[in-house]
């Protein structure tokens, strides 16, 4: 294979393009472009149309009915050779759907996309643990050898994860390495199979079908003779890219940039995504000053054998037995010891800290309301850790940070000062301090504000944001506050520029404020027609008849291996008119509706939800113009497909 002459990093600014590397290889010249490609792609297709059949036949003779074992004990029902962990991953949640990038069944690392064959134990692995990073690199990887192929006409060598990422070893011809007015080339034909969202397909094939697809890589002939020593092996199908993997992959490529766009905001505004307790001693409570002034919100355990009132519901402030814990309301105090935890410096700061985990609080069982009120939610908690002279751009960044967002999901919003309330902690001074620097951030943001007086927190003023529902009701979602008490409270500090310590300011900061909350808000807006990027039921399948159930599944295959979400109606019980009817009343933004014409054309006959009829379309251009118009966040896709 020859050796290793150079390695060349490449810093791609897309969100999940941390680490990767080159290695080019000196031998004979590629041909560019390469007739190979179409070749090994036109074959690839050829093998896949039978694999499609081979697992319909599959699904209709050897269906049962098997039993799932997830982590937590409990046990679902699927049918062999039909359900995907995906489909699981769903049926369980939908955030879950979104962060897991494969699975482990019995032991076995598994695409998410791959039916379940027989009873299992599944866990899903998402990119927080070694063997989901493991996978997220490795389909990295081979969005790298793809652009490498397309554009250099390369001859893959190997593209393994490390640790912190990926490298690709491929061998591009005597004396040629890669040059770097063809990097950012590279990366645009990277960014482009991301946006498109390739789907990684699966595909076990034979010793002599292996040897028919990697006829002219040497490299890949001689691995096949080397380590193929069962009767087949499986490829990866991408784009037009082929490759000789083990595998698992991700669903698609889209799910190497697709972080959500919290998230990606998240980490593109340099916060760090932190994760803290449920539970907590109450002594942390009384230590920042919630148990005095929160008491009556909070969920406490007392310990066995304590007899009494709950202190979460006396009247007084009786401190808390020695051994009570309580469910966090909020994630400040826990972010608190974070920082505290070791020395810092003023050269980290700002610090910028994120936690997404669930917060219970005891509202009164009168203000409960579907999503807008609950008892356990989730919020988009951050908090900020700054010097006193960062205090103005930070809040500007909060601010900015709210706008970005809410403009991509349509809210306008109205934006109110609070100020400092009965009972509130701290010197009047310091309130004063922090009121006037959120004053003059809101007068520079240049949006209308209102002033609430004596509404602030007990610890520090705040800038509210509130959105208006469908009935014009307000809903009070994102929030920054400013507080110098807790800073106090945990003797947080770091080390001045003059060597001495200095205390930092704490912003607290939530752009959505409670998730639930916001999905009620954006839920009436919509009116139950979510936007297709944002929208539970993209895309429904009809077959016509019977006859075209099988073409139904393949539609519905390829446009689940693409990302999008979408069902399949076959209910032979309904008429064609009655199924398209109730695909318009579950909202679904497209339907699909196949019939003899379509499954011998390899087409699809495209309505809205609203009635309209597209006409007939290619299944591979519906497919790719659905992932257009989702990753463009388009309002009105069905307007404009």
């Amino acid at each position: 294979m020859g050796l290793c002459l150079r390695w060349r990093r490449l810093g791609f600014p897309l969100p999940e393009f941390r680490r990767c590397e080159l290695h080019t290889v000196r031998e004979a010249s590629a041909p560019t472009p390469p007739h190979w490609l179409a070749e090994r792609f036109g074959l690839f297709e050829e093998l896949w149309t039978a694999h499609v059949k081979k697992l319909a036949s599959m699904t209709q003779k050897k269906a049962r009915a098997i039993k799932i074992s997830l982590p937590e004990g409990q046990k679902v029902d699927a049918v062999a050779w039909n359900t995907t962990p995906y489909q699981l991953a769903h049926q369980i949640s939908v955030t879950l759907a979104d962060t897991a990038v494969a699975a482990e069944v019995n032991g076995e690392l598994y695409d998410l996309d791959r039916p379940l064959e027989t009873d299992c134990h599944l866990r899903f692995l998402t990119f927080d643990s070694p063997e989901g990073k493991a996978v997220f690199w490795h389909s990295s990887a081979h969005v790298l050898g793809a652009a490498a192929e397309q554009q250099l006409g390369a001859v893959l060598c190997r593209g393994p994860s490390t640790e912190s990422g990926f490298y690709h070893d491929f061998f591009l011809g005597k004396e040629r390495t890669v040059r770097s007015a063809e990097l950012p080339i590279l990366e645009r034909i990277c960014q482009e199979l991301i946006a498109a969202a390739q789907p990684f397909r699966r595909l076990e094939a034979s010793r002599d079908q292996l040897r028919q697809l990697f006829k002219d890589n040497h490299f890949k002939l001689h691995l096949i003779e080397e380590k193929v020593t069962g009767p087949t092996a499986t490829v990866y199908g991408c784009g037009m890219s082929v490759d000789l993997c083990r595998g698992p992959h991700l669903r698609h490529t889209g799910q190497i940039g697709a972080l959500k766009l919290l998230t990606a905001e998240y980490a593109r505004r340099g916060f760090s995504e932190v994760k803290t307790p449920t539970l907590f001693s109450t002594k942390l409570w009384e230590q920042s000053g919630h148990w005095e002034h929160y008491r009556a919100d909070m969920f406490s355990l007392k310990p066995p054998g304590t007899d009494g009132v709950d202190n979460s519901q006396s009247g007084h402030p009786a401190r808390c037995p020695k051994d009570t814990l309580a469910l966090k309301p909020m994630n400040c105090p826990a972010h608190c010891l974070m920082f505290a935890h070791r020395p810092r410096s003023w050269r980290e700061l700002p610090v910028r800290l994120a936690d997404f985990g669930a917060l219970h609080r005891a509202e009164a069982s009168g203000s409960l309301g579907g999503l807008t009120r609950l008892w356990r939610f989730q919020q988009d908690d951050a908090h900020i850790f700054c010097a006193p002279h960062q205090l103005e751009a930070e809040i500007q960044g909060c601010l900015d940070f709210l706008r970005c967002v809410y403009s991509v999901l349509g809210f306008s919003f109205h934006l109110a000062l609070s100020t400092r309330p009965p009972g509130f902690l701290g010197e009047p001074r310091l309130w004063d301090q922090a009121e006037q620097v959120l004053q003059q951030a809101l007068e520079k943001f240049g949006e209308p504000w209102d002033l609430n007086p004596g509404d602030g927190a007990f610890y520090g003023p705040k800038i509210d944001v509130h959105l208006h529902d469908a009935l014009g009701r307000p809903h009070q979602c994102g929030t920054i506050q400013l507080d110098f008490q807790l800073p106090l409270r945990f003797d947080l500090q770091y080390k001045g520029p003059a060597g001495t310590p200095e205390c930092p300011v704490l912003i607290h900061r939530a752009v959505l404020g409670s998730v639930e909350r916001l999905l009620g808000v954006l839920a009436e807006s919509c009116g139950g027609k979510w936007p297709l990027w944002l929208s539970p039921l993209q895309v429904v399948v009809i077959p016509v008849r019977t006859e075209q159930e099988e073409y139904a599944r393949q539609v519905q295959q390829c446009l689940q291996a693409a990302g999008l979400v979408s069902d399949l109606d076959a209910d032979s019980g309904l008429t064609l008119s009655r199924r398209v009817r109730r695909a318009q009343l579950a909202h679904y933004n497209f339907q699909f509706v196949v019939g003899q014409r379509e499954q011998s054309q390899r087409t699809v006959n495209v309505r809205t939800r609203d009635n309209r009829q597209l006409g007939e379309r290619g299944l591979a251009e519906s497919v790719q113009r659905l992932l257009e118009l989702q990753n463009a966040r388009v309002p009105n896709a069905e307007e404009v497909f």
